[in-house]
């Protein structure tokens, strides 16, 4: 007895996979775009992160589009795999929403702490000289 998927089956895995991978394109593509026009450089590593990202989605999409192989004798589509497509798909739609004013308002937060942590030791003197000055003041205010 030789059972067959049906080919509504493999257009939904089809579909699935398609819809996933025009969905890293897109967030690529934008994210590109974002960077060039807010003047940060693209680097080879914000490219591999593309491919990290493909891998972190297709290895489980395909580990269930496995389970639903199995699951085709019950179910006439992959369901799981189209769950974990959809919730790919959210997650890059995500991304190509986030504002490129987020990144830079975190990138710039970032350069003032390295900056204070680098000043660290002016830093501790200054407010030593803060506090002594207050110190100070309120001694003197305590005296008359």
């Amino acid at each position: 007895m030789k059972t067959t998927l049906p080919d509504s089956f493999i257009m939904w895995l089809a579909a699935t996979y398609s819809c996933v991978l025009v969905a890293i394109a897109v967030d690529f593509v934008s994210g590109v775009r974002k960077a060039r026009r807010a003047g940060v450089a693209t680097r080879s590593r914000g490219y591999k992160m593309t491919c990290d990202k493909a891998v972190k989605y297709f290895l489980p999409m395909l580990c269930l589009s496995c389970i639903d192989f199995l699951a085709s004798i019950f179910f006439a589509a992959p369901f799981l795999t189209m769950a974990m497509g959809a919730f790919n798909i959210f997650c890059e739609w995500k991304s190509v929403m986030e504002s490129i004013h987020d990144k830079t308002e975190i990138r710039e937060a970032a350069e003032t702490m390295r900056l204070i942590i680098e000043n660290k030791d002016d830093l501790a003197k200054a407010i030593a000289e803060m506090i002594k000055r207050i110190g100070t003041d309120g001694e003197e205010e305590v005296k008359q």
